[in-house]
């Protein structure tokens, strides 16, 4: 293990070039220093690096490798056009072609310099022979020989018994031989490298020749053998690796998954094809031992103006999978083999097509493509990811842009497959948007224009758990607009914003499902007029022996828009049937209160008449600009209720109550490492909290992290079609609790916890930890984690056989590659300020 930072070294004496005069001392005074070798590598300890130093490198590292200043005035020349100049105790010539020097040599040639005992120089081929304690130095390279041969033309080299320190990579090593070929190429007879810091060879690289190209970040290796603590681990006759982050054509680090009851469940090993600067692929064999043998392609391409990736899947003859909970229903009789495991011996395959162009243009365009065998498949090869396990949809969508300085014009075409047991009924083919926005002095003018064409799904109509309600469904075209005008006036102390503008909806339907009686072409209107201003006040003041400018800013927000009987929207086809082709409830927070729809989506025109008052409060510092607290909180009066509704249902409570709950938000910089955020709901009429959502972040300079969330949601109701999680009218009461803490340079505690309320059970718990330092990381992880699916009422009857459980393993040798990723793809998707974290260590 690399020794701990602190106490590792000793002070390190500074470089000087050698004086003519020496000072006599009492040998038996002098000491020998442990840290010779380490110095004559230009290792400097972390305490001895200035901060500008200390902020370049990589987190957990005891130190780095800093090269002596020179302050000559040709340090920077090309060593090529640059002459040679010399010192030494000692000089002599030899038949007027050679120049011998002896004792403390040291000369330059530009950013080339060299330090010998004995130097002797070729005046006509201008080839150098040096001997004993050799230095070549080299920007961002140290050699260091017994003797050595060097073309001080070309700046080709050869040195015996080398060491060599490259200073950008952080990689040193050594070898019988050791060849230069100009500043971009070091090749290595017998040698050994590693990025492990000087005194520690945890891991090395042995090879009976090793070729490093510093300039390209890789290196290649003849009977290659990987060594981890003096002992053998792998051997390749022939391997080809990364040096640094770059990635190059080749096998990558394997990765391999454990299972507490099954040992190896996972194995992939990815092949890297690095085709252009502009264009990779990846090719990853895996295997998993519940499903077998499976290949994962990715495709990436970069132009001017286009990203685009190509990825895909295949698993062929699917051993169907393993879960405890099917196989006690299997034992009990519930359910047979193939009803629990129906994918065994098919077929599964994903494909993806994610393009996005326009950059830096003003056309822009997005596909997003994704299809799959099966609805089961992502969650059954990917099952220890939370996220995707509630991921319930993929999306099959493509869409252009066009925008001007007044004007912003797009085209899509979108469908979306559920990964449930039930589709959506609708996809969009196309949607036309045309946006105008102009501004004359303090008038704002807004043009808006909709038309979607809405068919049917296909996977809706491939269902055959739909064939009762393909006769209830409606499709058609839906074209509406949103006119309107404004005064937008600004002044010192606030701003006032009176507008008027009108609403319009027609629809062309299909008439296939339709009632005889009912109407297929339908037009709706509705002129709007509103007023919205604020103040803006503001005070100097003082807390906690800091000076703050305090504010405060009231807002009222009152609009009117005319009732719409949209009636006939209803019954279409049945008494229960009714046109809602996108629209849904906008969930209610502090920023809901000022908007001029309480729906999302175009297939209602609301009526309004309401009056919303909300004041904010912010305390900026007065020294940084910093805004540490803002307090907002409001309300909305309706003067009428309302009777247009997405249902037909206009004596709600909701439609009907005389004013809002009460919104409140709250957001904190608490120093310069805490960040507090809380929405809230309080609805005063049933004296309940309606919905709670806050959250804590906590990052120090030394990457400690703790986050802690809460969500509360009294009886939810769905924000999407999109949204098919089982407890969409459940109260949601859910905490999550994630830590990444340094209990010292080199450890660090990793833990989560994910609780349900509602349902008195964890949703993901992990704990582990981690060592780091310069030249290694190691994490061991322990999780268990609900295996979600989206049958009914599933939270309500979670069993402990519905849990999947495994002791992950990660090992990273910097520099070099990592054996298995899923511990950090897991923590990069649960932990807020993981990812920054992780940019540190690089």
């Amino acid at each position: 293990m690399a020794a701990q930072c602190a106490g590792a070294l000793l002070s390190l004496a500074p470089l000087a070039y050698a004086q003519d005069e020496v000072a006599v001392v009492d040998a038996a005074a002098v000491k020998p220093d442990p840290n010779q070798q380490l110095r004559e590598l230009d290792w400097v300890p972390l305490e001895e690096l200035t901060a500008e130093q200390r902020a370049l490198i990589p987190a957990a590292c005891c130190g780095a490798y800093i090269a002596p200043a020179r302050d000559d005035a040709e340090s920077e020349l090309d060593p090529e056009k640059a002459s040679i100049f010399g010192t030494a105790d000692y000089s002599e010539s030899e038949k007027q072609t050679k120049f011998i020097m002896r004792d403390n040599v040291r000369l330059t040639q530009g950013r080339r310099s060299f330090y010998a005992d004995t130097f002797t120089f070729d005046k006509v081929s201008r080839e150098a022979e040096l001997d004993g304690n050799i230095q070549v130095r080299e920007p961002g390279l140290l050699l260091r020989a017994d003797s050595a041969y060097v073309d001080t033309q070309s700046g080709n080299a050869r040195l015996d018994n080398a060491r060599f320190v490259m200073y950008e990579t952080r990689v040193r090593g050594r070898a019988e031989s050791l060849e230069k070929f100009g500043d971009k190429i070091i090749s290595l007879d017998q040698g050994t490298f590693t990025s492990c810091e000087p005194g520690d060879n945890t891991w090395l690289i042995e090879g009976s020749n090793i070729t490093l190209h510093n300039d390209k970040h890789y290196g290649t290796a003849r009977h290659m053998r990987l060594k981890v603590k003096d002992i053998p681990i792998a051997y390749a006759p022939y391997f080809r690796f990364p040096i640094g982050p770059d990635r190059l054509t080749g096998f990558l680090f394997p990765s391999v998954g454990f299972d507490t009851s099954d040992g190896i469940d996972e194995f992939s090993a990815p092949f890297y094809w690095n085709i252009a600067p502009n264009y990779d692929a990846t090719f990853t064999p895996r295997y998993l031992a519940d499903h077998g043998y499976m290949l994962l392609s990715e495709f990436r391409h970069k132009s001017v103006y286009f990203d685009t990736e190509l990825s895909g899947s295949s698993l062929g003859n699917d051993r169907g999978g393993f879960s405890e909970r099917l196989q006690d229903q299997i034992e009990a009789g519930e359910i047979s083999e193939a009803q629990a495991y129906p994918y065994k011996g098919k077929d599964r395959w994903q494909y993806s097509l994610v393009q996005t162009g326009g950059r830096n243009q003003r056309w822009s365009t997005l596909v997003d493509y994704t299809e799959v065998s099966d609805t089961d498949y992502l969650r059954d090869v990917d099952r220890g990811s939370v996220d995707l396990n509630r991921q319930a949809y993929i999306r099959q969508s493509a869409a252009a842009g066009y925008r001007t300085d007044n004007w912003r014009l797009d085209g899509k075409i979108e469908e979306f497959r559920l990964l449930t047991d039930r589709q959506l009924p609708y996809r969009e083919l196309p949607r036309l948007s045309a946006d105008g926005n102009y501004r004359f002095d303090d008038w704002v003018v807004g043009l808006e224009n909709e038309y979607v064409n809405f068919s049917m799904n296909r996977y809706f109509s491939d269902d055959p758990a739909n064939a009762s309600k393909l006769g209830d469904l409606i499709v058609g075209e839906r074209l509406r607009t949103n006119y309107s005008i404004h005064w937008d006036k600004k002044y010192t102390a606030g701003y006032i914003k009176p507008g008027a503008g009108v609403k319009t909806l027609a629809y062309h339907l299909d008439a296939g499902n339709m009632r005889a009686d009912a109407e297929t072409e339908q037009q709706f209107a509705a002129p709007q007029g509103s007023l919205d201003m604020g103040l803006f006040f503001e005070r100097d003041t003082n807390l906690f022996a800091e000076d703050f400018t305090q504010t405060l800013e009231p807002r009222a927000y009152y609009l009117y828009r005319d009732y719409e009987d949209q009636s006939s929207l209803y019954r279409l086809t049945s008494d229960t049937s009714y046109v809602n082709f996108d629209t849904s409830d906008i969930v209610f927070t502090y920023n809901q209160l000022f908007r001029d729809t309480r729906f999302s989506g175009g297939d209602r025109i609301d009526d309004a008449n309401h009056l919303t008052l909300g004041v904010t409060s912010r305390f900026v510092e007065s020294t940084t600009g910093v805004e540490r607290l803002r307090m907002s909180v409001g309300q909305i009066t309706y003067f009428d209720d309302r009777r247009v509704g997405i249902l037909d249902k206009p004596d709600d409570y909701a439609n009907t109550r005389t004013s809002s709950a009460i919104a409140g938000e709250l957001s904190a910089q608490l120093g310069d490492h805490f960040r507090l955020t809380n929405d809230v709901l309080y609805d005063h009429q049933s004296e309940k909290l309606s919905a709670l959502s806050s959250s804590l972040h906590y990052m120090d300079d030394r990457y400690r992290i703790f986050n802690l969330g809460y969500r509360y949601n009294r009886d939810p109701v769905s924000l999407s079609p999109l949204d098919t999680s089982s407890s969409i009218g459940k109260t949601r009461n859910q905490l999550d609790v994630t830590t990444l803490w340094p209990v010292s340079n080199q450890w660090a505690v990793i833990a989560r916890t994910n609780y349900d309320f509602t349902y008195n059970a964890e949703l993901d718990t992990f704990a582990g930890l981690e060592y780091t330092d310069c030249c290694y990381r190691v994490r061991i992880l322990a999780r268990q984690w609900v295996d979600f699916d989206f049958s009914e009422n599933f939270m309500e009857n979670l069993k402990s056989n519905d849990y999947d459980r495994g002791i992950f393993f990660e090992v990273q040798l910097r520099g070099f590659g990592t054996l298995s990723q899923r511990i950090s793809n897991l923590l990069d998707n649960a932990m807020y300020g993981y990812g920054e974290r992780e940019a540190s260590l690089q």
